[in-house]
């Protein structure tokens, strides 16, 4: 049986599903639809395809829409009737048997594949303040690093350049609890269950019940968390998905006015799940176990995906060196390390970008370093630093980060040794991510799964199918998997910050895109006409 031209997955009562269809009823098109909740071949055929968990996903021939809300956005930019136009082949759904489907969509943990690296009992004088900090904060030393610790440099950039730096500013202007209700909104609104089971558990009983109290909130009812909170907690979910629109900012004007402080503390607090939330969830790591049950047990929190260990780790119930270094000796010399910002930065970057501009200036430098030394081509590094700057790009473009997409479009060119080729790089790496154009002769082929990698990491909520991981897996050593993970969680946490922030275009970058005919809209990026599209194997 010849499969039809468009063909949509969907479930019942799905009113993201009801959308859609409204869509293509108004363009008058045709299609065969399959509900992901009557078999478990069509439940496999939608991830297998997609790559996404979510429904509805819709395919024009076997090109990819990639829900409802693209979708609209194709027929509000008049671009849809031209998909349909041009648009060839179909999704041959019937080629393919029900094993697979089933192998291909399956959730691939990649923690399956990368060993863990201890380093609780890491003597470097520049670890221990971490170990202490844990102990006292957490009583173990989480999973989360246990993965991270095999790019040792990663490990402590991110922890005391972002993780410490944005509790101690955070905790400035926000209260504990609301600390964690933004943790917990941004990662609930992503869907990393690793990131809400630490929000609700890593206060104890105060921030256990913050589920509930978020909720009684919204209804009125009698709640610790008063309106302005509640915007700042919407704040957070919208910027996981980058939908922090002109409301949610009138709402914020109307009800801060010029006090930015708890807004500034509640990018920071963003933003560093939008690291971790991107890492946990690509990496797949489990939660530790007491947290996980307490989590369920008091606010219904599911470990889910992620799954559970027995109970807590033991390991830093030891006595740790004093060392004679503290935390705010790592932060000095971090803040050394980068000395004028704008010289550091147009060294390092080309530029200095506008976010980082836009940066809580206590932390600018901390944050200016973090980036540069993990997206640079530095000493410890694996991954090229053009590349690094093309997966960034293509997340951006894949969450419609306009702005993002094109500053580091820009960033991959200064970090390319072959400028001529690194502008087809640019124009083409979305399309090499999302395997819809031969593009052999400008990306090997662990580049194009470090892509394909970058994409899947700006899905929300974020899986980790088989099929989308298979050549990153196949291709890369499980340390090399851990810097292209980091990579992945750094675009992420810029993200999250620039949703809310909203920087303008720097004008280099406008100017290097125009004279380089570089497309900025990210809407025409993802889904462009003149494609000789490959078929989906």
């Amino acid at each position: 049986m010849t499969q039809p031209t468009v063909t949509i997955f969907s479930k019942s009562n799905c009113q993201y599903c009801a959308r859609a269809k409204a869509v293509l009823k108004r363009a008058k098109v045709n299609y065969q639809e399959y509900n992901v909740t009557t078999s478990q071949r069509n439940a496999d055929a939608s991830v297998y395809f997609s790559g996404v968990v979510t429904v509805p996903q819709i395919f024009i021939g076997d090109y990819h829409i990639n829900g409802a809300e693209d979708l609209e956005k194709l027929e509000t930019s008049r671009r849809l009737n031209k998909l349909l136009e041009t648009s060839k082949g179909n999704l041959a759904l019937d080629t393919f048997s029900n094993e697979e489907l089933h192998q291909g969509a399956k959730d691939f943990a990649l923690r399956e594949y990368i060993p863990k690296s201890d380093g609780s009992r890491d003597d470097n004088e520049e670890s221990l303040p971490i170990l202490h900090f844990y102990k006292e904060f957490f009583g173990f030393w989480p999973n989360t690093f246990a993965y991270l610790h095999h790019w040792k440099e990663a490990y402590k950039l991110f922890v005391y350049c972002h993780n410490f730096s944005a509790v101690a500013y955070g905790k400035q202007f926000l209260s504990m609890k609301l600390m964690s209700a933004i943790g917990y909104s941004t990662s609930n609104a992503h869907g990393c269950s690793y990131c809400q089971v630490h929000s609700a558990a890593t206060g104890g009983e105060q921030s256990l019940n913050i589920v509930e109290q978020l909720k009684q909130a919204r209804q009125g009812k009698e709640s610790p968390f008063d309106r302005s909170d509640l915007t700042l907690t919407d704040l957070a979910a919208a910027a996981s998905k980058n939908e922090v629109d002109d409301t949610l900012l009138d709402r914020l004007k109307s009800l801060f006015k010029d006090d930015l402080k708890r807004i500034e503390g509640t990018k920071m607090i963003t933003s560093a799940f939008g690291f971790l939330n991107v890492f946990n969830d690509l990496t797949g790591l489990e939660i530790e176990g007491d947290w996980a049950r307490q989590a369920q047990a008091k606010v219904g929190i599911e470990a889910g995906r992620h799954g559970s260990e027995d109970a807590n780790p033991t390991n830093l119930d030891y006595e740790i060196p004093k060392g004679n270094l503290f935390i705010q000796d790592m932060l000095a010399k971090y803040d050394r390390a980068v000395g004028d910002l704008e010289t550091y930065a147009k060294q390092k970057f080309g530029l200095l970008p506008a976010w980082i501009e836009n940066w809580p200036q206590p932390l600018q430098k901390r944050h200016a370093y973090l980036y540069g030394e993990l997206m640079g081509a530095r000493d410890g590094t694996l991954i090229d630093s053009e590349l690094k700057h093309l997966m960034a790009r293509v997340s951006a473009i894949a969450l419609s980060h306009d702005y993002l997409a094109a500053v580091e479009g820009y960033m991959a060119y200064y970090a390319a040794s072959n400028k001529e080729l690194a502008i087809a790089r640019i124009k083409h790496c979305f399309t090499a991510a999302i395997n819809r154009e031969d593009t052999s002769n400008i990306f090997n082929e662990q580049e194009q799964a470090a892509l394909q990698l970058a994409w899947l990491s700006a899905q929300v909520p974020l899986t980790t199918p088989y099929r989308f991981v298979q050549s990153a897996v196949e291709l890369y050593e499980p340390e090399e998997l851990i810097h292209l993970i980091v990579v992945c969680s750094i675009a992420s946490m810029v993200q999250r910050f620039v949703a809310i922030s909203q920087p303008k275009m720097e004008a280099e970058v406008n100017n290097f895109s125009t004279q380089h005919s570089i497309e900025t809209d990210s809407i025409k990026l993802r889904y462009p006409l003149s494609l000789e599209l490959k078929a989906i194997h």
